[in-house]
């Protein structure tokens, strides 16, 4: 669980040939708490969000300091806006083999739809968890592009709101 996740985003990373810095620390479940222990801003950090519309699963990437808009991404996923809503524990392990709190913005057990936010590419340098909730990653966001390239993700509106300068 999870383990399996880290080695295969290093292995993305690697294949790529990105510039990380890889980081462990205590273990954080909010993005606050991530944010904090690596000292970075919160916005800087990356949060994949995986919704469900009961039958079918996608992950929203995310600003750390906005929230998902869930009808966006109902819309863009063809799913009903009633329907949407976020995964629970249960089906977040069964589908990315992480805990919450330790889910990447790619590399998960089951491939799924990968929605990301514009808002992301916002920050020079970014961060998230890589499948455990004590390992992180930092990576340029420039270089973000190239990953989110390779996953075939959909970019887009997925933020409730957009905050400036936290």
């Amino acid at each position: 669980m999870g383990i399996e996740e880290v080695k295969r985003i290093k292995e993305v990373f690697s294949k790529l040939k990105l510039n990380t810095t890889y980081l462990e620390h205590e273990p954080v479940i909010t993005s606050e708490d991530a944010a904090k222990i690596r000292g970075f801003e919160l916005k800087q950090g990356i949060k994949a969000i995986v919704l469900t519309d009961e039958s079918n699963f996608a992950i929203a990437d995310i600003s750390a300091h906005q929230k998902v808009d869930q009808k966006k991404v109902a819309s863009q996923m063809g799913w009903s806006k009633g329907k949407i809503r976020m995964a629970n524990e249960q089906e977040v392990m069964e589908k990315t083999g992480c805990e919450l709190g330790a889910v990447p913005p790619f590399g998960h057990k089951t491939k799924l739809q990968i929605l990301v936010d514009k808002g992301v590419f916002d920050n020079e340098i970014s961060a998230f968890n890589i499948g455990l909730r004590t390992h992180s990653v930092k990576i340029p966001t420039e270089e973000m592009r190239i990953v989110f390239e390779h996953e075939k993700v959909i970019e887009g509106d997925f933020a409730k709101f957009r905050t400036l300068n936290l």
